[in-house]
């Protein structure tokens, strides 16, 4: 029970390791005890063979939503928008009530535990920007910094609204707005890039950013300026 409570979900193929390690019954023996003691639960919408874990007072609750996502999409899962913003520590938000993750397809959202996991399609690649950060005593796949916020300004509603957007864009230190200048012209959004423009402009002193860079972007905004956006686009 000390190994199982180590981990808020579990696989019927590690339960059967753990089995063998630590007891003389069958893995399917030890199993079904599990679940009538209920230790373990199966995991609603999740892939079959997965088990949340109960931890003996709050039932079976998933305190790391982040593992539980991995638990179901795979360890390769690239963690976006919101969720971003939340790894990053740039979020108002301590907990969501969705997980964003990073898809190359559409795909009808997951309930897992009590939230959603929702798949995003995004104009860039899908291998363009991702790091690698530690979590727990583990490690996920996320956006970067830069593309992070991006994605947060091109698409609000997936990070919790303007309010979290503008939080995470006043907190975020190191940004590095040569990169940003590089992907949102990925992104091949007029509209888009005239937000961004506006904020590296907000935020070239913090950032270190040159007027020269921005000014980079002035043949990817859109032709009619958008109203109040004109300023940066048109000074000198």
């Amino acid at each position: 029970l000390r190994a199982l409570r180590k981990r808020d979900i579990i696989s019927s193929k590690d339960v059967d390791c753990l089995a063998k390690r630590y007891t003389d019954v069958s893995p399917d023996y030890a199993l079904r005890r599990l679940q009538r003691k209920g230790v373990l639960q199966r995991l609603k919408n999740g892939p079959r063979g997965l088990y949340v874990v109960a931890d003996g007072k709050n039932g079976a609750f998933i305190t790391d939503p982040i593992k539980a996502v991995q638990a179901v999409c795979g360890e390769e899962v690239v963690f976006s928008y919101g969720t971003a913003l939340l790894l990053y520590g740039l979020s108002r938000y301590g907990r969501l009530t969705e997980y964003h993750v990073v898809s190359k397809s559409k795909r009808k959202q997951r309930t897992v535990g009590g939230f959603n996991i929702r798949f995003v399609k995004t104009p860039l690649l899908k291998e363009t920007g991702i790091v690698t950060k530690h979590h727990g005593p583990g490690s996920v796949r996320i956006t970067d910094l830069e593309r992070t916020l991006i994605d947060a300004i091109h698409r609000p509603k997936y990070a919790q609204g303007w309010e979290n957007v503008v939080h995470a864009l006043n907190r975020a230190e190191g940004v590095r707005g040569s990169r940003m200048i590089e992907y949102v012209k990925q992104y091949r959004t007029p509209s888009l890039v005239s937000r961004v423009g506006l904020v590296l402009q907000r935020y070239a002193e913090k950032w270190k950013v040159a007027e020269k860079e921005i000014d980079s972007l002035r043949p990817y905004l859109p032709k009619i300026p958008e109203i109040g956006r004109a300023s940066w686009r048109e000074r000198g």
